[in-house]
This record gives structure tokens, C-alpha cells and sequence, in this order.
């Protein structure tokens, strides 16, 4: 589910345009915000209007009540803040990323920036 790469990164084609808004002030925000400027983006913590198309970081843990065996996932997404339409999104059990929080949160922003597979 999770990969992390210790190269240089490029941000994917379509996201290229938009900076991230990452608001949150909690350790986990801090760690995604860096995440996403080591791959280049421009991250923000305030919402600011006429800028560039921005796209707002919104994550949230889940687990579904006496599902047997499955811990909480957590669900991360990027959503357009002038259309409210999602550009990407991942979903993840926390095992799955790593060992450290810096690991476990370049892996969430690597599955999200990644380009998508062509459509037969």
C-alpha cells in the first residue's frame, strides 16, 4: 500500500499548478507540510485568496466499530479549495507506512503525488 524513495522528487504533472494548504498545526501536519515542499510544492498553513490554485490537505482517522482484526486507516485527501472537487486520494492502514512518523508520512504524500496509470 505504502513506498518511500529517498531520491530526488518532481512534482506529477497535474498537481504542478497548485500550491497545498496543509492548516493543521499538530505534529503530523508538520511532517506532511515538509513532505510535500521536498517534492517541490509550495505549502501554505492559511487559507488566502487570489492566490494560485491551491489544494487543501484533509485527513482524518476511521475504524469501523467490532470490525474484527483491522486497526484504523487512515484517510487523506486533496481537495480543490475553488471547486471542492478531490485530486487525490489515498487510504492507508498505519502498519502499513513504516516504522517512524517521517517514513509513515512520505509514504502518504509519495501514494498521493503520484501520477495516475493510464485508462485502457
Amino acid at each position: 500500500m505504502g513506498c518511500a524513495s529517498s531520491g530526488s522528487y518532481r512534482v506529477a504533472g497535474q498537481l504542478k499548478a497548485y500550491e497545498i494548504l496543509v492548516p493543521g498545526r499538530d505534529s503530523i501536519s508538520a511532517h506532511v507540510a515538509a513532505a510535500f515542499g521536498r517534492r517541490g510544492f509550495r505549502v501554505r498553513a492559511v487559507v488566502r485568496g487570489g492566490s494560485r490554485p491551491t489544494l487543501a490537505y484533509v485527513a482524518f482517522w476511521f475504524s469501523e466499530p467490532g470490525a474484527g482484526g483491522e486497526g484504523p486507516r487512515y484517510y487523506a485527501r486533496l481537495a480543490d479549495t475553488r471547486t471542492g472537487g478531490i485530486v487525490a486520494a489515498a487510504t492507508v492502514a498505519l502498519d502499513s507506512l513504516g516504522s517512524t512518523l517521517k517514513s509513515r508520512v512520505d509514504s502518504l504524500v509519495t501514494l498521493l503525488t503520484a501520477p495516475l496509470p493510464p485508462t485502457p
